[in-house]
């Protein structure tokens, strides 16, 4: 009995598939046109509709209609065989659940609706005309808002709720699909007066959408469709469905941080684009690349101060995102067509949005330039580091050799383990047997819990009952995002650990974490790093800053009000006036510091209700 992918090869025309793509010319039984894969003026590419295959005389290309949407589109041959069996209406014999897989189709159907519904409110409200007016304004084509399907969400409680309701989606499935959320007051629209963006996975299939806001006072500038079956965020890369051909053909794949900056890129030409949708690459998004077999990922951090001050964190994020996922495909030998991560930054005050669109030559540039992701970091410490003096050295160590122990590939290790060697005037015996020392340590060490303030203290760490872990946990926040201690109102002083304060003075002025620090402090702030909690890429960390600071100054207050209420006990006649005084004073600045704290707090958990309902 024939299995699915001879059945599929037996229905679909081969020459209507590839003639979707390439013209071709009738000659005798065979059809004959430019190829694809290589430049040429002559025709030398052959399909064959009997054999139902082709052929290029020129290049010596050759395969099926499954070979052609790997080749041209990037696809494994399971994607392939599901794509064409799509077309050729073939029911793929399959292990999975029955009922699970129509209630895929179901959620699948609900956001092609969905995106119906936002493309009508875009092309047909008055609101979604100024939305339209916006688009042009931001110099998208007519073209290009087609090409990636833009709509509109109306400013509406629950518009989207009785469209779907009305197409016979059940409050469960539109639940399920992330279209709609669910509170006391029942089903309400997700998106609201925002304009929409399809987020589609690499067959083209509508999994999620992307939503920005159209007004100041709208809560998260770009809110994105909750987490379902179909959609994991960190696994999806904006954009792939329009961008495998040309990743697959250059074999390099450009990775931007939002929608808008990839499809401008898209639109000046650079149409292997992808966008990672606001996270440094993950794990999961790597591994989705190295499947399409490419030999480049190039990530272009913008330019804007944010970019520029947190350009070596996020490098860093994303050489321990490779790593582990070089280490979950076992791709750590030489020879295993690993693909190589490298970063560009964008000039001061730029993005990939505004470079593409402005001169996108100078953007074709930068992408030539980039530099391997341990490299880049390499530097970037490097940058930061006094490489002349023995303490600068170290400190430098202390950073960078971390990164390179952590690289699984041995050889690569090794070239790095040499470039540390050249800048600290080091054997490389020594740095190796560091490296090793590290990567056993690094092997035993239990990560951080994620956003509960507790920090997992080590032998030689101070214990918890010297220094508070509220302390800690901010700390640990701001040495991971040090852009955000000057903008913190937390004074030095409210701190009671005095090398707390001086990290912290430290941060306000504007320097790195651990450079130029001296021994101890450095030392402390790089234990901070390591303890410092992952947040999730949607949180406000400004917002959890804040939180925690104000936290801190209450503590304070509090302090300062019991030793007043005890001064105001023991006192009498003219001072007990004056210690009145204060304690009053004390107590306005505590309410008002804990009414700021509250809404501080309630809007932050607001934006992850939004987000999680």
């Amino acid at each position: 009995m024939p299995g699915d992918f001879d059945i599929v090869k037996e229905r679909v025309d081969i020459v209507q598939l590839i003639g979707e793509r390439v013209p071709l010319k009738k000659m005798g039984r065979a059809y004959t046109g430019l190829c694809p894969f290589h430049s040429e003026k002559t025709p030398s590419f052959t399909v064959d509709p009997d054999r139902r295959t082709y052929h290029c005389f020129g290049c010596s290309r050759h395969g099926d209609i499954f070979t052609w949407l790997e080749e041209l589109d990037g696809l494994e041959p399971v994607e392939a065989l599901k794509v064409l069996a799509e077309r050729a209406g073939v029911e793929l014999t399959s292990r999975r659940d029955p009922a699970e897989q129509e209630r895929e189709k179901r959620l699948l159907a609900a956001n092609d609706t969905a995106h119906f519904y936002f493309r009508q409110a875009l092309r047909g409200t008055e609101r979604g005309k100024e939305v339209a007016r916006y688009l042009a304004d931001r110099g998208i084509l007519p073209e290009t808002v087609e090409k990636f399907g833009l709509g509109y969400a109306p400013d509406s409680w629950d518009g989207l709720v009785g469209y779907l309701r009305r197409k016979s989606y059940s409050d469960d499935e539109v639940v399920a699909a992330g279209l709609v959320g669910r509170n006391d007051r029942g089903l309400f629209d997700w998106f609201r007066d925002r304009l929409i963006v399809p987020i589609k996975d690499g067959r083209g299939r509508i999994i999620a959408f992307g939503g920005r806001a159209m007004r100041s006072d709208q809560r998260g500038k770009y809110v994105n469709s909750q987490g379902t079956v179909l959609f994991n965020k960190g696994a999806t890369l904006y954009a792939l469905d329009a961008a495998r051909a040309a990743i697959r053909k250059e074999r390099a794949a450009v990775i931007v941080e939002g929608y808008f900056d990839a499809i401008a890129l898209h639109q000046a030409g650079f149409e292997n684009a992808v966008a990672s949708m606001g996270t440094a690459l993950t794990e999961d998004q790597y591994l989705v690349l190295e499947g399409m077999r490419i030999d480049h990922a190039i990530v272009a951090f913008d330019g804007d101060a944010a970019g520029q001050l947190s350009a070596e964190r996020r490098g860093v994020e994303i050489v321990r995102a490779v790593h582990r996922a070089k280490q979950r495909a076992r791709a750590g030998e030489v020879g295993k067509g690993v693909v190589s991560v490298e970063i560009t930054v964008l000039p001061k005050d730029t993005d990939p949005d505004d470079l593409a669109r402005k001169d996108p030559e100078s953007l074709r540039r930068l992408l030539k330039t980039a530099v391997p992701v341990v490299e880049f970091v390499i530097d970037a410490i490097a940058a930061r580091s006094d490489l002349n003096g023995a303490d600068g050295r170290r400190r430098f160590l202390a950073d960078a050799l971390p990164i390179v122990a952590g690289e699984p590939d041995a050889l690569a290790r090794e070239l790095y383990l040499g470039t540390l060697s050249t800048l600290t005037g080091l054997e490389q015996e020594v740095l190796r047997r560091e490296a090793a020392a590290g990567r056993a340590e690094s092997a035993a060490r239990r990560p951080f819990p994620a956003g509960t303030g507790q920090v997992a203290t080590g032998s030689n760490e101070t214990p918890a009952k010297q220094t508070a872990p509220a302390e800690r946990y901010l700390m640990a926040l701001l040495i991971r995002f040090p852009e955000e201690a000057a903008r913190t109102e937390l004074a030095p002083g409210v701190l009671d650990d005095p090398d707390y304060r001086a990290i912290l003075e430290w941060l306000k002025a504007g320097k790195h974490p651990t450079s130029d620090l001296p021994a101890h402090l450095a030392a402390k702030a790089a234990a901070l790093g390591a303890i410092a909690p992952e947040l999730e890429g949607e949180v406000d960390v400004a917002e959890a800053i804040e939180i925690a600071a104000l936290s801190l100054r209450e503590r304070n207050l509090r302090r300062r009000m019991k030793v007043a209420q005890g001064q105001l006990a023991r006192a009498n006649g003219g001072d007990a006036g004056a210690v009145d005084g204060e304690v009053a004073q004390l107590a306005n600045e505590l309410a008002e510091l804990m009414h700021r704290r509250e809404r501080h707090t309630v809007l932050h958990a607001a934006d992850a209700d939004e987000r999680n309902e």
